[in-house]
């Protein structure tokens, strides 16, 4: 099985500069649905979310938009789902 490029190490060193102007909190927990869980919370007054990644390589995504009250992404891929990691962080990207 390939291993997945897009994990905690790929959104430290490439993504999390990105994310200028949030507030970041990094969370492990040893036993989660899919695996180990080392997750992402990201908040500003406007939006804020949370970013998982699981030991098994599924990726999942949330973004809420607190002015508006309303889920912006909600997203949860599979390891073998590579591309679709990319159009979903690209489209993080957009929303913050």
């Amino acid at each position: 099985m390939m291993e997945s490029t897009i994990n905690i190490e790929w959104f430290k060193n490439e993504f999390s500069s990105k994310l200028s102007g949030y507030e970041l909190e990094y969370k492990f927990f040893n036993e989660g649905d899919f695996g180990s869980l080392n997750q992402i919370e990201f908040n500003s007054k406007k939006r804020g979310g949370n970013i998982d990644f699981w030991g098994l390589g599924w990726t999942g995504i949330f973004v809420w938009d607190y002015e508006t009250e309303e889920q912006l992404l909600n997203v949860l891929l599979e390891p073998h789902q590579e591309k679709e990691k990319e159009q979903a962080f690209k489209k993080l990207e957009e929303l913050l």
